[in-house]
């Protein structure tokens, strides 16, 4: 039978399992490989050379390939086993002991009846509560002791703390070993062939994209023992990015869920078949590949990758694509279970509103100066954006400190020309031009401080200044004072400073979460505890009631990046964004906080952003569309003060 599909691509699996049974033929194994041969057949040989570690032998007529997963995994079906069938299977009817939305009961079935598995579900989709209901399932169903020998949650620091709420708030009975990406790869670092875990859970499993990070390392080798040691394992992934921005992104994270379910064996090849890549020469005169053009559009050209009204087409003759790009969401079918708030969820719209406010003319003069006294572009976009904020860092002398350069000593050893010999670069290290006998070690005056042993110390400190942006957060305060909620972003830790200043003043208890933690203060600044207050900040909260009685006004201020992952406020209808960082996913991220199951449905979701100086919308636009500002020239910075100058 001859058939125009790729074994592995289809769910029709019974017209192709085995169809290469009687010519493919086991012939050796070693610790390491394994060796096949076959007669020739062009569509097996494409099975076989995407393998991994595939290599030809011309001698013996035989391929040789790697002992592992993967390829047994694709090895058992070419020759008749049907390895797809528990993901082909429909999902069984299971009872859960809480209330859950038909998706979420399709997440939990969809972990239980798999033995390893992706939920690609976007933030604010309830991913947390159908893994604590699948995991009790199991736990009863298998009779898996449900303790942290058996139960582990892996994710990023936000996660486990959040997580670890989760449980708390639902009432799980099963306590599960917590542990961040960086305390698991030290764990699996020293793993010695301890028994394996029967459940584990990956969050954000985004952070696994990369196959050379010791924290992907880890993971696929755990997933490796469990599949190996324990019968009823199940091995789960959770990521709130269903449309990756590379969907390179995918392979690493179906290696771990379950080897060999997507056909290529190297990530080189399953790239290759997803985008057309050029061969760039580098300035050393090595070569390298970068990414044309991704074959997401049937409409693009199989040579070039253009459009058809491209010159390209006046040299050679248009040939539809493939969309691979869509065709990888239907390989991993089974797998991989997507969805999207707005497919699953009766959420309102967010709605976006920018509040232009109006600078004053001293500001205007302030930012004037900035952008002259500035050599750099983001030198000055920075100085701007605090300027904007109404303070700007300064360092002060506080005293002195060891010279970190020659350690107290006033002396620093270095490569110097030999005498006699002439060097005439700015740099005396030796280099591949320079004769590394021409330099020897010499003792010189530390550059550094100068011989004086000791250098100022500098603390950081912050020049307040006006900003109308005060007012209208003190003003969108008093209009929420009958919620009691508010959510508020700023882009530096000075800005965070002043917020809660603000709050405070205004009689708000503040939550602050940033790089150092969280930091719960009542307005008379007495300590309250971080993990009461972000449950008075979940509407959806068993207390939520009786903390707000606690807590009748609360402000919840946050930096984008730590604030933006793994929260859950939906107890304020709005969010302010008193000043943007340059970080998209991190914005994309805090704003779901709020928009998600729980939230008040006829409130809405308002989402603000101050708009003062030119910079601000500057920075607002960039990150909608995704830019870079490092490369922003100062003469663009001057363009976008012509309005206002």
């Amino acid at each position: 039978m001859i058939l125009d599909i790729e074994p592995n691509e289809t769910r029709v699996a019974s017209l192709i399992v085995g169809r290469f049974k009687k010519e493919l033929k086991l012939i050796g194994k070693d610790n390491d490989n394994v060796r096949v041969k076959f007669g020739y057949n062009r569509k097996l040989v494409d099975e076989v050379k995407v393998m991994e570690g595939a290599r030809w032998n011309p001698d013996k007529k035989e391929w040789t390939i790697s002992k592992s997963q993967h390829n047994d995994f694709q090895l058992r079906f070419l020759i008749g086993e049907n390895v797809y069938a528990p993901y082909d299977a429909p999902l069984p009817a299971i009872d859960t002991t809480r209330p859950l939305r038909d998706h979420q009961h399709e997440m939990a079935a969809f972990m239980i009846s798999r033995p390893g598995c992706i939920i690609a579900g976007e933030m604010g989709t309830g991913k947390t509560l159908a893994w604590i209901e699948a995991v009790e399932y199991m736990c009863k169903a298998h009779d898996i002791p449900p303790d942290e020998n058996n139960i582990w949650y892996i994710g990023p620091v936000a996660g486990v703390r959040a997580v670890g709420r989760e449980l708390n708030k639902w009432k799980a009975n099963f306590t599960p070993r917590m542990m961040t990406y960086e305390k698991f790869t030290k764990v699996m670092n020293q793993w010695d062939g301890k028994l394996a875990p029967a459940l584990v859970c990956f969050d954000e499993s985004s952070k696994l994209k990369n196959r050379t990070a010791q924290r992907s390392k880890a993971a696929k080798h755990l997933a490796d023992n469990m599949r190996t040691e324990v019968p009823d394992f199940r091995i789960w992934e959770m990521t709130g990015t269903p449309a990756p921005k590379s969907p390179v992104n995918w392979f690493w994270q179906c290696q771990i869920a379950q080897p060999g379910y997507l056909r290529e064996g190297k990530e080189n090849k399953f790239r290759e078949r997803l985008c057309l890549m050029e061969k760039r020469e580098n300035l050393t005169g090595g070569v390298y590949f970068q990414v044309e053009t991704w074959w997401d559009d049937e409409n693009k050209c199989g040579t070039c990758g253009q459009i058809s009204s491209h010159e390209n087409h006046r040299k050679h003759t248009f040939e539809n694509s493939r969309n691979e790009v869509s065709y990888l969401y239907d390989r991993m079918d089974g797998l991989v279970l997507v969805k999207f708030k707005k497919d699953c969820l009766d959420l309102p719209e967010k709605q976006y509103d920018e509040i232009h406010l109006k600078p004053t003319v001293e500001l205007l003069r302030a930012a004037k100066i900035i952008r002259a006294n500035s050599s750099r572009a983001i030198t000055a976009l920075t100085l701007l954006r605090e300027l904007s904020d109404g303070f700007q860092y300064s360092e002060k002398v506080i005293g002195q400190e060891e010279c970190p350069n020659c350690l107290g000593s006033g002396m620093f050893r270095t490569y110097m020309p030999k005498e006699g010999k002439e060097h005439n670069t700015d740099n005396p290290l030796p280099t591949t031009d320079v004769a590394f006998d021409d330099f020897e070690i010499q003792e010189i005056t530390c550059p550094h401080c100068s011989g004086k042993c000791e250098v100022p110390k500098y603390e950081r400190d912050m020049d307040m200044t006006e900003t109308p942006k005060d007012a209208y957060f003190i003003e969108d305060l008093d209009v929420h004072e009958d919620v009691g909620r508010y959510i508020v972003f700023g882009g530096f830790t000075g800005t965070l400073e002043r917020l809660v200043a603000i709050a405070h003043t205004q009689g708000w208890t503040t939550l602050r979460v940033d790089g150092k933690g969280y930091k719960g203060q009542a307005a008379d600044k007495s300590i309250i505890d971080a993990d009461e207050l972000l449950d008075a900040m979940d509407a959806s909260h068993p207390r939520y009631e009786e903390l707000k009685t606690l807590h009748p006004r609360l402000c919840f201020i946050g930096h984008p990046k730590a604030a933006g992952m793994a929260l859950t406020l939906t107890a304020s209808p709005t969010t302010l964004y008193y000043s943007n960082d340059f970080d998209g996913e991190a914005r994309m991220q805090s704003e779901d906080r709020f928009h998600r199951l729980g939230m008040d449905t006829n409130r809405g979701a308002v989402i603000k952003d101050l708009i003062l100086l030119p910079t601000d919308k500057l920075v607002l636009n960039n990150l909608q569309k995704k830019k870079r500002l490092q490369n922003l020239t100062l003469g663009q910075l001057n363009d976008v003060f012509t309005n206002e100058s």
